[in-house]
């Protein structure tokens, strides 16, 4: 009998220093968290409510802010939470809701809550952070858009949200100009753009263990993407093996734009 091959692999590297991460609380964004945290990247886990510490990672390499990506004051938030801009070389937009409203008699209050939190908001944390970034060794930044950024999706709803769809296109040129605006400080910027996530979110709509009927044709790879899919992308787009990617956008989605 012979010994098992030994798995082939081709690490990720960070040269880099503290990443911050919106949304952290749980979902992607968590996974996002913990998948940079089992890197060895000292990790800024921020939602608008302070996330639990993971208790599958050390102390010194998590701390968890609560904090609202749409607050003007976030950077003394941050300071007083014991954040140093300094020490931040990567940052990922990752905070942002869904409210399913259909696309008829959405109000203000609504169109303004998506857009303040999905696009304004991840816009006030890169202008929080921007300058540390700019000075940052192999700063990165990857934004959390959607599959709906670019095309309609009215399969699991039965017609589309226009503002949540709104607010992710926005997002993504948001990728393009930040990225134009900040490559010549050397600080990358691209975005991820996630199909069926099996999150909470994703679960108050229905079972997340199979795709339902509407979905199960329309996505080649068979089943809805566990966060950890999405995490490892952004860490792709994050890491020294990603330095000549900036301005683009990666798209996770099981081969629905295939269909």
């Amino acid at each position: 009998m012979t010994d098992a091959s030994p798995t082939k692999q081709l690490p990720l590297t960070f040269s880099g220093g503290d990443a911050v991460v919106t949304g952290a609380a749980s979902g992607i964004g968590a996974a996002i968290a913990r998948t940079l945290m089992a890197a060895g990247v000292r990790t800024i886990r921020l939602d608008v409510r302070t996330p639990d510490a993971d208790p599958g990672y050390p102390a010194a390499l998590q701390l968890c802010v609560g904090a609202d990506v749409r607050d003007q004051d976030l950077s003394e938030r941050l300071s007083q939470a014991g954040v140093v801009p300094a020490d931040v070389s990567y940052l990922v937009n990752c905070a942002g809701i869904l409210d399913n409203t259909g696309f008829i008699g959405v109000d203000q209050q609504a169109w303004m809550r998506c857009l303040e939190i999905n696009l304004v908001g991840a816009y006030n944390v890169m202008d929080v952070l921007g300058p540390a970034l700019r000075q940052a060794p192999a700063a990165a930044i990857v934004n959390i858009t959607s599959i709906e950024a670019a095309r309609v999706i009215a399969l699991s709803d039965p017609d589309p949200t226009p503002q949540y769809a709104a607010s992710k296109a926005g997002l993504h040129m948001l990728t393009k100009t930040s990225a134009r605006a900040l490559a010549v400080d050397g600080v990358r910027v691209n975005s991820v753009s996630p199909g069926f996530v099996a999150t909470p979110m994703a679960a108050a709509h229905g079972d997340t263990a199979q795709l339902p009927p509407a979905l199960a044709a329309r996505v080649p790879a068979g089943r809805f993407a566990a966060p950890a899919d999405i995490a490892y992308a952004v860490a792709f787009l994050l890491s020294d093996q990603a330095a000549y990617i900036t301005g683009t956008d990666l798209r996770v989605d099981g081969g629905f734009e295939l269909t």
